[in-house]
């Protein structure tokens, strides 16, 4: 949804998404997302992903998921 907005490539949000990736947090978008709001270049680091992608890491041991 409108989640994916601050990961858009200009956003004012780019600095802090940097930090967070280089600090190893895994950020994921989803791609439908991208896809209805014109969204064709997100920040470096982030992965284009979907909601099969997002189950399979809620089920690995360790991982904390933050969905917005």
């Amino acid at each position: 949804q409108n989640g994916v907005l601050p990961v858009r490539k200009g956003s004012k949000y780019n600095n802090t998404l940097s930090k967070l990736i280089q600090g190893k947090v895994r950020v994921l978008a989803d791609g439908f997302s991208l896809k209805e709001r014109g969204i064709g270049k997100v920040v470096d680091g982030v992965n284009v992903s979907d909601v099969d992608q997002l189950v399979d890491l809620l089920l690995e041991p360790g991982t904390k998921a933050i969905w917005h």
